[in-house]
């Protein structure tokens, strides 16, 4: 690895072992050559940082304000890696909705109003993504999500092109939706009604299992040993990724023995799932594949098109292509339910409201359909709310300008990070009156019909917005629904939830520990 040569660097002490074997005059005069050159870098340093300071004041760049920060740092030290929208929404309390931000050698252009998140990301000059070598670790370099120009562009055409003919969020995506839904009434709910429980990783796996079947046509059991160590793994490396983005960020902390420490650490993580899900399934399926016949599922699709473009379709390529799937699948839409079963618990009128809807639309004996939708805008009202106060994502994934363009009145640089800080888009009392109290009715209009707002973004926008976002749709959907329909959710007496999010798991956030009691409806 390009790290490596880190860990083997001389450190300085070791310089005085060539002093040895020499007079004391040529120990002198080589100790004030020393003391010479340290004296002239350190003097190159602080007149650089000096003159760095002096341009940032003078220039006239036309760039949007923002806190300054310190010297070659910046911001790195300020900002909470685990929770950045925390950091960008307060700045943009005093600077407003569109903000420089810079941390290390990254300039981050932070945008907190709906309608230039739109113009950013629907536009053509901020579609890359952020590269750094560190991300090679990760295989960041290859993929849907964090790769940029013909490569990002041919591997989300053919993905989405495939999954849609898998029937991603239709007919065979929602006959895979209820079958993980009837495994996880029957072993998580059902055996545990008028008792407290809380939802662990088993819902996890349904929502993985949905997509999982697509991709590698494999489905487990919702309790299945291996795959809840791979989940634990996987929460286990976003974790430590808090440190490598500070690290990353923040010039000379690279040259720390911590950084090689943390780096093994956090590729030992990442290759977990790999070494134990995706590559042997990878293998297997290259094993019985028609190259020329009709795939079998996504895995098929990737190596018939290794073999007719093998240059761009290599086999890391095809391995971070299953893990973006993989990790998009797992824990957005189990944490976004997770939130909407809390807020469930927490709303008792609100659930009676979307029960009566259930009743009335669907009825008490057959399950929920996606067709069943249309005729149900307190549902969507109530799922629109919960992705808007839940915030799954509250920055998403950041895009890069690939060249200087004008937005809101200010020049975006070449090479920004352009963020859309939905946080503050999806709290602002402007958009969304009394942002913090839960009220689904906000999406809906006098006659009670479904009235959607252009600032509500959970899957963000434009060109690179979420493609998994029908799927996802189809799924908490018909969870809901299906759960609604049969049992009533509420906390153990005497327990209330501040509905504040889990601390301990950074980037996607999930609400702070509960339990719920599940009640048999008849």
């Amino acid at each position: 690895m390009k790290f490596s040569g880190l860990a083997r660097s001389t450190p300085l002490h070791c310089c005085d072992g060539g002093l040895q074997g020499r007079s004391p005059s040529q120990r002198g005069a080589q100790r004030v050559s020393l003391g010479f050159v340290m004296f002239v870098a350190l003097l190159i340093v602080t007149l650089s940082v000096l003159a760095a300071a002096v341009y940032s004041v003078f220039k006239k760049d036309n760039h949007p304000p923002g806190p300054r920060g310190l010297p070659l740092i910046g911001q790195a030290l300020s900002i909470d890696w685990g929770h950045q929208d925390r950091s960008f929404t307060e700045w943009s309390r005093r600077y407003g909705p569109i903000l420089k931000v810079t941390a290390g050698w990254e300039t981050m252009i932070v945008l907190s109003d709906p309608d230039l998140i739109r113009e950013a990301f629907n536009g053509p000059m901020a579609v890359a993504r952020q590269s750094s070598p560190g991300f090679e670790l990760i295989y960041a370099d290859k993929g849907m999500v964090f790769t940029s120009g013909e490569i990002w562009h041919q591997t989300r055409r053919f993905t989405l092109f495939h999954l849609r003919n898998f029937g991603m969020g239709r007919s065979r995506s929602v006959e895979i939706i209820h079958d993980q839904i009837k495994e996880f009434m029957e072993e998580v709910l059902e055996p545990n009604k008028g008792q407290p429980r809380s939802v662990d990783h088993s819902l996890n796996i349904a929502i993985l299992n949905i997509l999982w079947a697509l991709v590698a046509g494999e489905i487990v059991s919702i309790k299945d040993a291996k795959l809840l160590k791979i989940i634990e793994k996987q929460e286990e490396f976003f974790k430590e990724a808090r440190l490598f983005f500070l690290m990353a960020n923040v010039p000379g902390l690279m040259l720390l023995p911590e950084w090689i420490t943390g780096i093994n650490k956090i590729r030992a993580i990442f290759h977990y799932p790999i070494d134990q899900l995706l590559l042997p399934a990878l293998e297997s399926h290259r094993r019985t594949v028609d190259l020329t016949g009709e795939p079998r599922d996504y895995i098929d699709c990737l190596l018939q098109e290794q073999s007719r473009q093998p240059e761009l379709f290599t086999d890391r390529h095809l391995l971070r292509c299953i893990l973006d799937l993989f990790t998009a699948g797992f824990d957005t839409t189990a944490s976004t339910l997770r939130w909407a079963f809390c807020f469930l618990c927490g709303h008792q009128e609100v659930q009676q409201r979307l029960h009566d809807e259930i009743l009335r639309v669907i009825g008490r004996e057959r399950p929920p359909e996606l067709a069943d939708k249309a005729s149900m805008p307190y549902t969507e009202a109530f799922l629109m709310e919960t992705q808007r106060l839940s915030n799954i994502a509250g920055i998403g994934v950041a895009h890069v300008s690939t060249a200087e363009f004008q937005l809101g009145g200010y020049t975006v640089p070449r090479g920004a990070q352009v963020i859309s800080n939905l946080t503050a888009v999806h709290l602002d009392g402007r958009l969304f009156p009394e942002p913090q109290r839960f009220r689904p009715e906000r999406f809906l209009d006098e006659r009670g019909q479904l009235r959607p707002s252009r600032a509500l973004m959970p899957f963000s926008v434009g060109k690179r917005s979420c493609l998994g976002e029908t799927l996802a749709r189809t799924e908490l959907f018909l969870f809901v629904t299906s759960v609604v329909q049969r049992y009533r959710l509420r906390f153990p007496d005497g327990f209330q939830h501040d509905f504040a999010i889990n601390e301990s798991k950074p980037f996607v956030k999930e609400p702070s520990p509960y339990q719920l009691i599940p009640e048999r409806r008849w």
